[in-house]
């Protein structure tokens, strides 16, 4: 735990955080970890990789309906919902009720989110996808790795500028597709209107929710938890917008940070070349640091780091249960909706 605090009290004299900050961390629950983010950022929200929940629950419930009820439970919105997913756990398996009832929702399922984030991530992905891209630059010594990374930010800025120019529209094309999908779906909604700001959407599958413009809400809590106006506000744009010319289109009650003017504000920050080592300054620090004694290990090192016992699974297996062989196995498989792509 020691070793995570002297990290994170180092990350937070990098990044000016201080023990009020309000920064949300994601991590797959390391040792130490936890209590390291409580004493260090009390005020800071702490997510629980769900991937890696699932994993630990293989490891201990086997089949496949485990797993789905994990990600049932994580992806529940609303307090209610979760608790209908907790009773049907319970009727499958009370040890397993049992075990997840120890990890707080808080931390794991976005039926329990502040909503402060305005994110519904369940998974690290892009620590990992962060991770992949430095595996050539790993075996390397210290200073060459962190030119290596340094290059890489270079160039990943360059591409993301050019997909920004390419772009049009209020919204970024992530919150621009979401947009379109929840448009179609909220056509399929009708409305009740109390003659204030308050709406009852009831859906097409006997969901019903009351949305709140006054305050921006919905009882679905989607609204709240991504900025993004679910479909039932949606739905309720559009019947307010019929008696208020000046309402605007659903886009405009997107919160700020899905739009291009932000996009564009986070990617305004450059890394600058620098010239080349043998033009570097030279330290007059007078100690010399040694290089540390260095064991050589039989064979040839490894650059990819271990897989889990699930990517190992996925990696033999496929949507339908079947090998790289083409012969048929019965094994389970997580759904494609619900597991992470590393890339």
């Amino acid at each position: 735990m020691l070793s995570w605090q002297w990290f994170l009290q180092c990350l937070g004299d990098d990044l000016d955080m201080d023990s009020r900050s309000k920064f949300t961390f994601m991590s797959d629950r390391q040792k130490g970890l936890i209590q390291a983010v409580e004493r260090v950022f009390p005020c800071a929200e702490h997510r629980y990789c769900v991937r890696h929940i699932t994993e630990n629950v293989k490891q201990i419930f086997k089949g496949k309906i485990y797993r789905d009820a994990i990600w049932k439970l994580a992806t529940c919105t609303t307090a209610a919902h979760y608790e209908r997913e907790m009773h049907i756990l319970k009727r499958l398996s009370k040890r397993a009720h049992l075990w997840v009832s120890k990890i707080p929702p808080e931390h794991w399922s976005r039926s329990h989110f502040t909503g402060r984030a305005l994110s519904d991530v369940l998974i690290n992905n892009m620590c990992e996808v962060f991770h992949s891209k430095l595996v050539d630059g790993r075996d390397k010594p210290m200073i060459t790795l962190l030119e290596y990374i340094r290059e890489y930010l270079m160039r990943k800025i360059v591409n993301v500028l050019k997909v920004i120019d390419k772009s049009s529209g209020l919204l970024t094309p992530y919150a621009t597709n979401i947009m379109e999908s929840v448009k179609k779906e909220a056509n399929r909604y009708t409305l009740h209107w109390n003659g204030e700001e308050h709406y009852q959407v009831t859906g097409p599958n006997g969901d019903q929710c009351v949305v709140n413009m006054r305050t921006n809400t919905c009882a679905c809590r989607r609204w709240e938890v991504t900025g993004i106006p679910c479909r039932h506000v949606v739905a309720s744009i559009w019947v307010k917008a019929a008696h208020d010319p000046n309402v605007g289109k659903p886009e405009s009650f997107v919160n700020p940070i899905h739009t291009m003017e932000r996009w564009k504000d986070v990617y305004s920050y450059k890394v600058y070349p620098i010239n080349g080592l043998s033009m570097w300054p030279k330290s007059h620090v007078p100690t010399l640091i040694t290089a540390p004694k260095y064991h050589k290990p039989i064979g040839r090192p490894k650059k990819s780091r271990k897989k889990s016992h699930v990517e190992k699974e996925e990696a033999t297996t496929g949507k339908k249960g079947k090998k790289a062989t083409g012969k048929s196995v019965e094994v389970e498989v997580q759904g494609p909706s619900k597991k992470a792509k590393n890339s």
